[in-house]
């Protein structure tokens, strides 16, 4: 690979850490915004701003989730071609996933069980019953006001119409009298009080009604009037209750009253039933406030998860990565490839320090191998000199390990025990029972021991002159033993033959010794004999005495031929 390309890659690897850290990031952004947005800053469903950020959040769960899908499929297919550090990867990234849903999971699970229990404590019967009891409370108060004017402005009426009946005739000013005395009659008090014709034109005024405090009845409440019979009217600008009533006796005469209200309690009655309402509305909307907050809490949760996933992938990939790596070289350097290097991750971390740890040893390996193949080449080319050496000799050589198996077989010693390849690594007594007396006299003394030992093999009996020691290592532990013999039979042979020629050369001198002179002695017995003896006598004589030399003749022939036979062969000269 050039420095170019790993010069690409690794900004490449940059860019797409740079990405991943930053799409990490956004989601909890987003989510804050979201949040934001549709909670405390209130947006609309109408709003540009909410639609926005909706969309945002959309194009980013879309991109991050095609971002996951295809590093779960290229993890899919990494593991199908069993890649290296594929099954790792899968591993942790399960881990992260796991790891990311379950607080997740928890979370909503909780959150959603609060949010219930929140809405159960805030929407129940006790909660109800206050907020019913309140509006009541509010309605009973606004009622009896309303009683209390309707009562009033109906007694004020009846002593004007009743005033009316007793005269026959009475004007606007009389009116107004009977008005303010009527209205310092009513025990509660009002506060002002006028007569008004139907277009809402002030006919007569009461005590402390004054023009400035008049507010002129609409052509619309003034019919309504007229056709109910009474109508109270509420003004919560001037904290008053208003009532306007036909005067029965009187042609388009209307009585205009008003009465006082605390201010304060006419806000509070109104904060009670907006509470009221706002709280009917929201019961109503309990529902659908549940689900806005799943769909909300969802989204958020899938913006967290899908960007807690993708991060775990990236943490998982970059962890596996050099993992795989060193899976790949390990396996490598396992068949035989030690020239292996992989690539280090910078950093000084234990991921990036394995790396360099692991192109340190597999230098030093191949190092230690180059020596261990030298030195075996050494080895063997001294063991094939050693066995070159050993296979050479006559003698049979055979080595002994410390529990006294065999372990090395010459050629020679093959030969002289007829040895077979499945008396390879058996105990020397069983491969050759003759030498165990030996063997056993070797371990228990030590040293070197000798002995000649008589073998059958095939049915022929060999002398073998034994000799077995010790191996001693360089630390002066024993390594072994060695066992090395000779064949002496054909020595033995010459050696026997040897004595016997020995004995028949002496036995032939003894033998020969005397021959001469019995010899001598006949032939001078007949020279000197046959002189003085008769004829006959002689010729008997002559006879006796030929028998003898020739007789003793025959026994040195006979002893000629037994030196002979003892004599060893005269050596052949072979071209």
């Amino acid at each position: 690979m050039s420095w170019d390309r790993l010069v690409r890659l690794r900004r490449l690897r940059e860019l797409q850490a740079v990405g991943t850290v930053a799409l990490f990031f956004l989601g909890p952004v987003l989510a804050v915004v979201t949040y934001l947005v549709m909670g405390p800053l209130d947006k609309g469903a109408a709003s540009n701003v909410l639609r926005i950020v909706l969309l945002t959040d959309l194009v980013y769960v879309l991109i991050v989730a095609a971002l996951v899908l295809t590093r779960v499929m290229q993890m899919v297919a990494a593991r199908r071609r069993h890649s290296a550090g594929s099954r790792l990867h899968m591993r942790l990234t399960g881990v992260f996933t796991i790891m990311a849903l379950i607080p997740t999971v928890t979370v909503a699970v909780f959150a959603t069980l609060s949010v219930n229990m929140g809405l159960e404590a805030w929407f129940s019967d006790r909660v109800g019953r206050v907020v019913s009891n309140s509006v009541a409370a509010a309605q009973a108060y606004e009622e009896e006001h309303r009683r209390d004017l309707i009562t009033d402005a109906r007694a004020l009426a009846s002593i004007i119409n009743a005033t009316k009946r007793a005269t026959v005739f009475m004007n606007d000013g009389d009116i107004r009298k009977v008005l303010s005395d009527g209205q310092r009659g009513i025990q509660r008090g009002l506060r002002e009080a006028f007569v008004v014709d139907g277009t809402g034109e002030i006919r007569a005024r009461g005590e402390n009604s004054y023009l400035f405090d008049f507010e002129r009845p609409s052509p619309a409440q003034v019919a309504r009037a007229r056709a109910d019979g009474i109508i109270v009217i509420q003004d919560w600008v001037n904290n008053e209750f208003r009532a306007l009533m036909p005067l029965v006796t009187f042609p388009d005469r209307y009585l205009y009253v008003s009465r006082n209200v605390d201010g304060e309690i006419l806000n509070l009655l109104d904060e009670t039933q907006e509470t009221a309402t706002f709280y009917r509305q929201r019961e109503s909307e309990r529902g659908r406030v549940l689900f806005e907050f799943g769909l909300v809490y969802l989204g958020f949760a899938v913006i967290l998860i899908l960007a807690a996933i993708w991060l775990g992938m990236w943490f998982a990939e970059r962890l596996s990565r050099p993992v795989g790596r060193l899976a790949s070289a390990a396996q490598r350097v396992g068949d035989g490839d030690l020239d292996v290097q992989v690539q280090e991750e910078e950093g000084d971390d234990e991921i990036a320090m394995m790396g360099r740890y692991f192109n340190q040893m597999t230098r030093q390996l191949k190092g230690q191998r180059n020596d261990l193949l030298t030195r075996s080449e050494q080895i063997e080319r001294r063991r094939r000199l050693f066995d070159s050496v050993l296979g050479s000799v006559s003698s049979g050589v055979v080595g002994l390990d410390v529990e006294g198996r065999v372990s090395f077989v010459n050629r020679a010693a093959e030969r002289l025990l007829n040895w077979q390849e499945d008396q390879q690594s058996v105990a020397l007594s069983v491969a050759v029972p003759e030498f165990a007396e030996l063997f056993e006299r070797l371990r228990a003394h030590g040293g070197l021991v000798q002995e000649e030992i008589r073998v059958t093999r095939n049915g022929e009996q060999e002398n073998l002159l034994v000799r077995m020691s010790e191996r001693i290592s360089e630390a002066g532990t024993p390594e072994g033993y060695v066992v090395a013999f000779d064949d002496v039979t054909d020595l033995v042979s010459a050696q026997r033959m040897a004595a016997w020629g020995d004995v028949a050369r002496r036995i032939a001198h003894e033998i020969k010794n005397p021959l001469t002179p019995i010899k001598l002695s006949a032939e001078r017995t007949r020279r000197k004999f046959s002189k003085l003896l008769a004829e006959e006598d002689a010729a008997d004589l002559a006879q006796m005495t030929d028998v003898i030399v020739r007789q003793t003749d025959d026994l040195r022939r006979i002893v000629d031929e037994f030196s002979k036979f003892a004599r060893m062969p005269e050596p052949e000269r072979r071209q």
